[in-house]
């Protein structure tokens, strides 16, 4: 892996999936944000749309499982960085897995289905993944609604969200889609 950007979203990303901020990511970290998700949208767990969201993070979480080298049901934030840099863990497969996850946010979080997402709707996808600063959410969701709308489709979304698995300069978008300035 190249890049000092890129080894800092892989630090932002797993400090993400550890929602509950033990160190380690696991199965129940990847549930928790889901569910997490439905509740900032006032669906429970047994909605369609927050069950799609679940088996979307659990197609991550096995991908993710694969990390861990010493067997202990979890992944340490030294295992998802060494597998990251090993290529044990693919960017490419990464985001595949992560766009579908992404993709089931948004329809989450698109309540009126017009294939778009206001300030409020973003921010609420990132409350309910535990990122709780909502100034990183302003700035993400800023630097997506290109054209000053107020709004962001699922194209401007899913963008992004490659471009912060893949960006190797600040230029790219996405590329601090997790970073607070």
């Amino acid at each position: 892996m190249s890049g000092d950007l890129r080894v800092d979203n892989v630090d932002r990303a797993f400090a993400v999936f550890d929602v509950d901020g033990d160190g380690v990511i696991g199965w129940e970290d990847f549930s928790a944000a889901a569910r997490g998700v439905g509740r900032e949208f006032g669906l429970g767990v047994e909605a369609p749309q927050v069950r799609n969201l679940v088996a979307a993070y659990r197609e991550v979480w096995a991908y993710v499982a694969g990390a861990d080298l010493d067997g202990d049901g979890v992944v340490s934030r030294g295992e998802f960085r060494e597998a990251h840099e090993s290529g044990r863990l693919s960017a490419a497969e990464l985001v595949e897995k992560w766009l579908v996850v992404s993709g089931r946010n948004f329809e989450v979080a698109d309540r009126d289905g017009d294939g778009a997402l206001d300030g409020s709707g973003f921010a609420g996808i990132y409350r309910g993944s535990g990122v709780t600063d909502p100034q990183v959410a302003a700035i993400a969701f800023a630097g997506m609604d290109v054209d000053g709308d107020g709004r962001v489709d699922r194209v401007e979304f899913q963008t992004h969200v490659r471009g912060f698995f893949t960006a190797e300069d600040a230029s790219v978008k996405g590329a601090r889609m997790l970073s607070g300035g």
